[in-house]
């Protein structure tokens, strides 16, 4: 059973990681759409455009996710759709190879072989929850956009 956190507890976490990436120098902004508790959007590494979140997710109460995407320009999406098809499909499932060995779960969107963009996500539960934890997750996705 998820243990249910309370609103307080929930703005305690919002509050405390928008301080750790002010320290860091990383926070962007912060929203609040209706599906999440909180979006804080951070810069990593700073200054220099590549952007990233950390949510909460409304219905999982004890979990923080670190999120990322890289899209591919037009000019990338239509060279890879230039490759033969066999070549394409290796290339991507290369990717998806490589990318299993890295500490973040990713998604090829969309699916198949018309490869769009890669979202990275580094999920967090409220008991490992710490500026270490938090700041490795970052590091994480980071490297995996690489």
């Amino acid at each position: 059973m998820i243990p249910s956190m309370t609103e307080q507890e929930i703005t305690n976490t919002r509050e405390k990681i928008r301080g750790w990436l002010v320290q860091e120098g990383l926070f962007k902004a912060e929203d609040q759409p209706e599906h999440l508790y909180f979006q804080i959007a951070a810069e990593f590494p700073a200054k220099t455009g590549r952007h990233l979140s950390v949510i909460q997710p409304r219905g999982h109460e004890d979990l923080i996710v670190v999120f990322s995407r890289i899209r591919l320009a037009e000019a990338h999406q239509k060279a890879l759709a230039a490759l033969p098809a066999k070549e394409r499909e290796r290339l991507i499932w290369q990717m998806r190879y490589d990318l299993l060995f890295q500490d973040c779960s990713f998604e090829i969107e969309p699916g198949g072989g018309n490869l769009q963009s890669i979202r990275f996500t580094r999920e967090i539960y409220y008991d490992g929850l710490t500026k270490n934890e938090l700041m490795q997750a970052i590091r994480n996705n980071f490297k995996c956009e690489l």
